[in-house]
């Protein structure tokens, strides 16, 4: 059976203001991921995040010890193609995860599903 993780997504706006939001997955396939923009996302948090300016996914980190091997995200639900986040060299144990810069336009829903 898997066990249930969270995870966190660096988010960069326009503005030069930082967004930290919190996510759960049920490390599970095919489970929509559940997202809270204060901490510890839960099984009863939203599935989706509603970005309030223009923003750019600059770092991700997942907790080690899931079953799932990725995620993909997802833009007011639909599947952005090229945006498929690898969990292991995104470990929260890493201290030298990739830099990312996924771009998202303002008011974009953004989700994940683990795949």
């Amino acid at each position: 059976m898997a066990a249930a993780q969270n995870f966190a997504l660096i988010f960069q706006g326009a503005s030069g203001r930082s967004y930290s939001i919190s996510g759960y997955t049920a490390d599970t396939a095919g489970a929509i991921c559940q997202f809270s923009p204060s901490s510890g996302a839960g099984a009863a948090s939203g599935a989706f995040w509603r970005c309030p300016e223009a923003v750019t996914l600059t770092d991700f980190s997942m907790t080690t010890g899931t079953t799932q091997t990725s995620m993909v995200l997802t833009d007011s639900g639909a599947v952005r193609n090229g945006a498929i986040l690898m969990f292991v060299p995104h470990l929260s144990t890493n201290s030298n995860r990739p830099k990312l810069n996924v771009p998202f336009a303002a008011g974009s829903l953004i989700g994940a599903t683990t795949i």
